[in-house]
């Protein structure tokens, strides 16, 4: 039989599967017929369906954690991520170890707009649209979370599979690498360091990441429980205790030259931060200080003194 469609073309129906050929649309028999509806819409891209639902590759919000592995790039002040696997791309939020994605990518790349391909432990999140009209009309958009920065490539596309791979995690050696003098990043290779005798550089503070400062802010754990560094402004000194996993700093103090605007702040909250810490942890190359309750206070990168 026939059936006819869109300004008069014929269809033939006559089988259990329907197919789109030329301008000929197959059906199987009139049991098909009630599904013929829906899947020309679909074909059409017109489906009321949602697009979750057509598709399950497509990313949806989730409260999981899970592993990524995309495309990222970073355009007008903020960075994006095309997902490997659904080849979607969605913008960064500006939270949880962002800042040390970002940092490791201004340090490696080869210039404005590159791509580079990064792994990282994160989940998708909705949220209203970033273009102000269609927030006020009630419009949202998918956005990823990067609860923690694993590494980053050489590669550009997710085809790089054999790029090479600058370090695990590279947050720590690529973010501490952005040139502010007083050291250079470790090697890449390098997969742990000693708490103690290391030259740890003060990534972030508080989930949010170091403004560049003149005078680097570090520390360093001497043996016999001596603590040296910089707040950013000021020498430190002062001592560190360690059990275990546990970790304590006694007295810090600094110099007292005057300090203004951003190395004030840092210091300050710095020392603040160096009272509260409880517990450590190294993961690669980076440092993770936390309190009593298991919250992170601060990530440093271990740095190799010139």
């Amino acid at each position: 039989m026939k059936y006819m469609y869109n300004h008069g073309q014929e269809a033939s129906m006559s089988h259990s599967l329907w197919r789109v050929a030329g301008c000929v649309l197959a059906v199987a028999s009139l049991a098909g017929c009630s599904t013929v509806s829906q899947k020309w819409s679909q074909w059409r891209g017109t489906s009321s369906t949602p697009a979750a639902a057509q598709q399950p590759g497509v990313l949806q919000p989730s409260t999981e954690t899970g592993r990524w592995q995309g495309v990222y790039s970073y355009e007008a002040d903020s960075g994006r991520f095309l997902d490997c696997k659904t080849g979607q791309t969605v913008p960064v939020l500006m939270e949880g170890d962002n800042a040390l994605l970002e940092n490791a990518y201004m340090a490696s790349r080869n210039g404005p707009n590159t791509a580079m391909l990064a792994s990282v432990d994160g989940r998708i999140v909705e949220r209203p649209s970033a273009d102000p009209v269609m927030a006020q009309q009630g419009k949202k958009e998918l956005a990823l979370r990067v609860e923690r920065f694993v590494s980053l490539s050489s590669a550009t596309s997710c085809a790089g599979d054999k790029a090479k791979n600058l370090g695990v995690p590279v947050p720590v050696a690529a973010a501490a690498a952005a040139g502010q003098g007083g050291a250079k990043p470790a090697a890449a290779e390098q997969a742990t360091v000693s708490l103690d005798n290391t030259y740890w550089k003060l990534l972030t503070l508080n989930g949010k990441a170091v403004p560049r400062l003149d005078k680097e802010a570090h520390i360093i754990l001497q043996q016999q429980g001596r603590l040296v560094g910089s707040g950013g402004c000021n020498r430190l000194m002062g001592s560190w205790k360690q059990d275990g996993q546990q970790l304590q700093f006694g007295q810090v103090a600094g110099t007292r030259m005057a300090c203004k605007g951003a190395a004030s702040s840092t210091e300050s909250a710095m020392l603040k931060m160096l009272g509260q810490v409880a517990s450590w942890r190294i993961h690669g190359d980076q440092l993770e200080l936390l309190d009593a309750k298991g919250k992170l206070l601060a990530q440093l990168q271990a740095v190799a003194l010139r």
